[in-house]
């Protein structure tokens, strides 16, 4: 499990979002996260198919948290942005070696360790 650019980005805009406690728009999230303007519209647009944050049209328009911080744990953005939450793949995939690997049990632990870890990181402890 890495946390890539788009990951990283895309919590570092929720975090903004959280303290700003309004509608905001992505060029003002853009701009004082430092974040690509272009590349910020696509996190976006996952975060909103994931149901993480919503849109408003118009001169005030902008995103929102379309959900309570207390419930978007970092899993949830993982997922929204369809990145893997696991160490390693064998275990999410059904390996045809699982039962006679001597480390799946090892990697199985991990990636239920990670999985447990990420959700429960919630938006509103950062």
């Amino acid at each position: 499990m890495r946390a890539t650019k788009r990951t990283q980005y895309a919590l570092r805009a929720m975090i903004f979002l959280l303290k700003q406690k309004k509608v905001c728009s992505l060029r003002v999230i853009a701009e004082k996260e430092g974040i690509p303007f272009d590349y910020l519209e696509k996190v976006f647009s996952m975060l909103e198919k994931g149901g993480l944050v919503s849109s408003r049209r118009g001169v005030l328009g902008g995103y929102y948290l379309s959900r309570s911080p207390r419930e978007i744990t970092l899993k949830d953005i993982f997922e929204a942005l369809g990145e893997p939450v696991y160490v390693v793949g064998c275990v999410e995939n059904n390996c045809p070696r699982n039962k006679s690997c001597h480390a799946f049990k090892a990697w199985e632990r991990v990636n239920k360790e990670v999985e447990r870890s990420l959700s429960s990181v919630k938006l509103s402890e950062l």
